[in-house]
């Protein structure tokens, strides 16, 4: 079996996931190579394995986003009439920033009969995907969760330790908030929260790059305002990262919009309960954790909703560890192997997944049967 993956292996240390699927998919035996224009054009690969196409579209050049989308639907073109299938994991259902609406409409409208495989992170997701994309319907999919981070970060950090590493006063609660900042993250109305809460022993972090420049004066603007908020705005190495989540009592990620979030996973695999908006597979993970890992709210983030998720946060008894067994690597791969040779085999039109396997991989991820549903971005990557 060999697959190629946009990207494979080149993100690791901005995102982990593409690298821990593919290197669990190569100790399975799976021939997995980024898929460099070369290899696309010559057809050098049964699967050609898609992720985040639409982040093409975050860029701020109308004509670089044009032209990016042009080389991936020609790239598209020319694969699949080499034999390669391609295969979709819908980790989004829009590019986050918005940049060029109308190049994305286009760019989906071209895109996505090229498509022979889908494959989704939940089953919310797909509900909402094949809602967003009625063309999906008839495509073979599968469910297959996004897999944990808990080996890709240290989780050994004391908690005091965590704290004087990042620069965090006094023995009151602490909240984080993690990661890129863009504006679907909705990071100033957690200010705004922030600041109605009448607690002065509260702390909130907030760290992560910010490539807007009119959000990052916004940040900073509301920051100044509230000596109880700390902001690290810089790139975070995976070591800050670790000690921000040690440091704190509750992630809290108050999303805009969202599918899925890996920012999520995240917090869950340094062991931190996670308060988040109910929007997008967010119910569908407190399910699969638990209450006393994931608490979700309706509508917007308000002062009240804080303090409450504060309270849960430091009086829910909880083990120590997160309880991620459906998110486990090992299983995720094996899932993705056999998606991909259920392409391969309705190319080559040889005689369906054998009994065992449907029964195999029914096991790994329960939920809705449906159709074949038992169960950065860049243009390449090597």
């Amino acid at each position: 079996m060999r697959v190629l993956a946009s990207p494979a292996f080149v993100n690791r240390w901005l995102n982990p996931y593409n690298w821990l699927l593919n290197s669990h998919l190569t100790a399975l035996g799976v021939d997995v190579q980024g898929a460099t224009p070369w290899r696309v054009l010559r057809g050098q690969g049964d699967v050609w394995h898609v992720h985040w196409p639409d982040a093409v579209f975050n860029q701020r050049s109308a004509a670089r986003a044009a032209l990016g989308a042009r080389a991936w639907l020609h790239l598209a073109r020319e694969g699949r009439q080499r034999g390669l299938r391609l295969l979709w994991t819908v980790h989004n259902l829009r590019a986050h920033d918005g940049q060029h609406a109308a190049l994305e409409a286009d760019f989906w409208q071209e895109f996505l009969p090229l498509v022979d495989g889908v494959v989704h992170l939940s089953h919310s997701g797909r509900a909402a995907a094949d809602a967003h994309f009625p063309t999906l319907a008839d495509r073979p999919s599968w469910v297959i969760p996004h897999g944990d981070y808990r080996h890709e970060y240290v989780t050994s950090f004391d908690r005091d330790a965590a704290r004087v590493h990042c620069e965090v006063t006094g023995t009151g609660p602490v909240i984080l908030s993690c990661g890129r900042i863009r504006p679907y993250k909705n990071i100033p109305a957690l200010l705004a929260a922030v600041a109605e809460v009448s607690d002065p022993s509260l702390r909130c972090v907030i760290a992560g790059a910010c490539g807007d420049t009119a959000l990052k004066r916004r940040i900073e603007g509301a920051a100044r305002l509230d000596a109880r908020v700390r902001l690290d705005l810089r790139h975070q190495r995976r070591r800050d990262m670790a000690a921000a989540h040690a440091a704190a009592d509750l992630v809290v990620l108050p999303y805009r919009d969202i599918l899925n979030s890996g920012s999520a996973l995240l917090a869950l695999s340094l062991n931190r309960p996670v308060l988040v908006p109910r929007r997008g597979a967010l119910a569908e993970l407190q399910q699969q954790v638990g209450e006393a890992w994931v608490r979700c709210y309706d509508g917007e983030l308000t002062a009240d909703t804080l303090v409450d998720g504060i309270a849960w946060a430091r009086e829910t008894p909880r083990d120590t560890e997160a309880p991620l067994h459906a998110f486990a690597w090992p299983t995720i791969a094996r899932a993705h192997e056999l998606a991909y040779r259920s392409l391969r085999r309705s190319h080559e039109n040889t005689p369906p997944t054998s009994h065992a396997e449907h029964r195999y991989a029914a096991r790994l991820f329960s939920g809705p049967p449906r159709r074949l549903a038992w169960g950065t971005p860049g243009l390449v990557g090597a």
